[in-house]
């Protein structure tokens, strides 16, 4: 990913203890648990400094709200109402690229570039293809799903280049990230529930604070995915 090259995460003691982790993961012998490690103080450490400041619940909120709108007035008052006329007859591409300039407009951060390939990534994987495939998408779905492209897309962007630095590493990268992907979805699937979604404004101070809430419960499973354990700091 373009945003991961020259990305310098935070040197408090949580990022160096994550970065550590890193370090004995893409060294030596790759094994799934080193990367469960390395996800649970990655986690730990992205939770205490980044995860309050990213604009990924707002994002989410507005595609629900979009979700919600689509499920109660129809495909076609919802995109004439928010302005999405022209994307209606889109397909792939030209629709992946105007609902996330519409959506995630902010390219500019790299929590913006995070968030755009994550929904991206989202919309590829629910198979939405047309306009009217985003009536056969819950908004519990399509968040839970957010959540965990944008969990793994911010450890990818975090950590690519330390993985890339060790010259074994380097040459499984894809299969490595491949991993580390599959468990972290696998564990929030597992460990999250998402009950029906309530139905509020999802920008709304309190349609925030239960997206948050989610997201906070979906880097705290990954936190605790390798149980309670210390390690020496980096």
């Amino acid at each position: 990913m373009g945003t991961s090259k020259g990305y310098i995460p935070p040197k408090n003691s949580e990022w160096k203890q994550a970065k550590g982790a890193v370090t004995r993961m893409s060294s030596g012998t790759y094994s799934s648990d080193n990367a469960k490690k390395a996800i649970s103080k990655f986690a730990e450490a992205y939770t205490g400094t980044h995860l309050s400041n990213s604009n990924v619940s707002a994002v989410a909120g507005g595609v629900i709200n979009f979700l919600h709108s689509i499920a109660t007035h129809g495909l076609q008052e919802t995109a004439t109402k928010l302005g999405l006329d022209s994307l209606l007859d889109k397909k792939g591409v030209e629709l992946y690229k105007g609902i996330i300039d519409y959506f995630a407009r902010d390219f500019s951060s790299i929590d913006g570039q995070i968030i755009r390939n994550s929904l991206s990534e989202t919309l590829e994987g629910l198979e939405i293809n047309t306009f009217d495939d985003f009536a056969n998408i819950t908004s519990e779905v399509f968040l839970i799903t957010f959540i965990i492209d944008f969990a793994i897309k911010s450890f990818e962007v975090c950590f690519s280049e330390k993985i890339l630095s060790n010259q074994k590493m380097a040459s499984d990268y894809d299969r490595i990230i491949d991993d580390v992907s599959s468990i972290i979805e696998n564990r929030i699937v597992t460990d999250i529930e998402i009950n029906n979604a309530l139905e509020i404004d999802y920008l709304s101070k309190e349609g925030q604070d239960y997206i948050q809430s989610i997201c906070k419960d979906c880097f705290n499973s990954l936190r605790l995915i390798e149980g309670d354990y210390n390690e020496d700091m980096d």
